[in-house]
């Protein structure tokens, strides 16, 4: 008599396996184990995740904290805040809890954007993947929307300089700006309707969202077939390579999973991920600009430290410097990760389906969009520390800022000019090479 799980594995097998019909065919090259490792983080986020949420108190109201932490016992701190100190300090292990939740979320920003990057470059989004490339795009965005409700949270710090930044753009927003402020932020500032908002985000609606567009990514992936390299040996186009879901993938991915879970471990018993005993709750009067978020909203405060101040009024439309950085500059760029392979469809009149990955040069048009928009999104991260490069070069803070407002102008066209005139020599190489083969 065969088991139930027995013929659960069969039934697998048949649909999505190697006895499926085409044969699931997964690849094992190191871009898919860029994608596999932001997965990985987010099962090591969800586990966590799942353990905080019973202790933590989404609350601004004041209380009075009891417990192991001298710097803190007897004080009033906002309830939430005071919910985290009770974790780290109190409970056995939250410490570690929470530093592992937050090395796996720096984890899975990193593998996400790396991986979206790849897919760019190499023009694995091209037909016909290009679904599979949008839902990676949404991925990504519900991902920065953890990093900033995640932010919110401890209600600390670094929570009053998001809220800060929050407050700017949103009042900045034509026509619905003060509505989203009112609607929020409930009239004040700190603001418990903001706060149960966002965790209400953070541990339900988010994780929902992630969960249907991975689901979905990773149907498109076994429907599509992942592109991979060329091959002298093989025809890629025709051929489809890689290794069957059941067992063989499945077992390589059990095996990146038990060792970044246990890299992730590691780090976080010997490096103080978000330790928030020394930042402090939020005061108002003490979330200053000097306060970084999260480095994965680094772009943000860095245009906002760069855009020099602008206030004018177009059709009764008020554009400020704020508006500019903060929706204009953003939107720009989630624009081009989206609408960048119809751009390229059209301008190319490609629409060959297409199952093996390109060099970033092989094309002078995505060699340079792809660096003007890496260059472009790295200024500005690096931007957002203007002050610390200031302190650490002893340069004027003004003066530092003028120079990121000029590199933020002339790096990505000088970048990008460089990538397309590379494209092209690498273009015109190949050309000459195959005429003279063909000659011979």
């Amino acid at each position: 008599m065969t088991s139930p799980i027995a013929a659960l594995v069969d039934r697998i097998d048949r649909r999505i396996g190697r006895r499926a019909d085409p044969p699931s065919l997964w690849p094992t090259d190191f871009g898919a184990l860029i994608s596999h490792a932001a997965i990985v983080a987010f099962l090591v986020l969800t586990v966590t995740g799942l353990a905080l949420a019973l202790v933590y108190q989404p609350s601004v109201e004041p209380v009075t904290y009891r417990g192991s932490s001298e710097l803190y016992d007897g004080q009033e701190l906002p309830g939430a805040f005071a919910s985290i100190i009770h974790i780290s300090e109190d409970l056995p292990g939250g410490l570690l809890l929470r530093r592992l939740h937050v090395a796996a979320a720096h984890l899975m920003m990193i593998a996400l954007v790396a991986h979206l990057l790849r897919t760019l470059a190499t023009g694995a989004f091209r037909h016909p993947r290009l679904q599979t490339h949008l839902t990676g795009v949404g991925l990504l965005l519900v991902a920065l929307g953890f990093t900033y409700t995640g932010d919110l949270l401890p209600f600390g710090l670094v929570s009053g300089s998001s809220l800060r930044i929050a407050e700017a753009v949103l009042n900045s927003t034509p026509f619905v700006g003060e509505q989203l402020v009112e609607l929020l932020f409930d009239g004040e500032l700190p603001s418990q309707r903001l706060l149960t908002l966002a965790w209400v985000g953070h541990v339900f609606l988010l994780p929902g969202a992630f969960v249907g567009l991975l689901g979905l990514h990773l149907f498109l992936v076994h429907r599509r077939r992942p592109a991979l390299r060329p091959r002298a040996d093989i025809d890629v186009e025709r051929t489809a390579l890689g290794r069957p879901l059941w067992p063989d993938a499945f077992l390589r991915f059990s095996l990146l999973t038990a060792g970044l879970s246990a890299l992730l471990l590691i780090s976080s018993a010997m490096v103080p991920w978000s330790d928030l005993e020394f930042e402090g709750p939020f005061l108002t009067a003490e979330a200053t600009n000097s306060v970084h978020p999260h480095w994965a909203l680094f772009f943000l405060t860095g245009g906002l430290r760069i855009v020099p101040a602008i206030d004018l009024a177009i059709g009764g439309v008020r554009i400020t410097n704020v508006l500019v950085a903060g929706v204009v500059i953003p939107g720009l760029l989630v624009l081009a990760l989206t609408l960048y392979p119809f751009i390229e469809r059209v301008l190319t009149r490609d629409r060959r389906e297409h199952h093996t990955l390109d060099h970033l040069l092989d094309l002078p048009l995505r060699a340079g969009v792809v660096t003007v928009m890496t260059t472009v999104s790295a200024v500005l991260a690096i931007g957002g520390g203007v002050d610390v490069i200031s302190y650490w070069t002893g340069i004027a803070v003004e003066q530092v800022v003028v120079a990121f407002r000029v590199l933020a102008i002339l790096l990505p066209v000088g970048l990008g000019t460089a990538a397309v005139l590379a494209s092209r020599r690498r273009l015109a190489r190949r050309q000459a090479r195959a005429q003279q083969g063909g000659g011979r």
